[in-house]
């Protein structure tokens, strides 16, 4: 007997087969960074058909691929969930979590503060800048 068990990552009582990340493109990216990190730098590689097609992309390619996968959304979840205009949807391995977290950790030291400060951005604009910490 085959079972779907859903349910938020903080309750977890055991490492999960997919976990699905709803948020910003721009936090995406962090994690989708993070996963690129702890896989040596292979390239990532996404697929959806954008017409309901979110819980296959986010869930199904990632079970049978056992790779991360990143969607738009689609015209059935965006009609019947609360995903926002500006989200994105990601899938990827349970197991790649702990990775993930730890390069989440090591990106926050450095690149995700300076990026979110705009620097290049200010340094074009002849701006003074100050980078943050999160």
């Amino acid at each position: 007997m085959q079972q779907l068990h859903i349910f938020p990552l903080d309750y977890a009582e055991y490492v999960p087969d997919i976990v699905i990340v709803e948020d910003d493109p721009e936090k995406l990216m962090w994690i989708a960074l993070a996963y690129l990190h702890a896989t040596c730098g292979e390239r990532i590689q996404s697929s959806t058909a954008i017409l309901q097609a979110t819980c296959v992309d986010a869930t199904i390619i990632p079970f049978l691929s056992q790779r991360l996968n990143f969607v738009y959304g689609c015209y059935g979840c965006r009609d019947a969930t609360d995903l926002g205009e500006s989200e994105a949807v990601m899938g990827f391995p349970g197991s790649m979590l702990p990775e993930i977290i730890e390069h989440l950790k090591y990106l926050d030291n450095k690149a995700i503060p300076r990026s979110r400060s705009k620097g290049a951005l200010s340094l074009l604009e002849g701006k003074d800048i100050e980078v943050k910490s999160c």
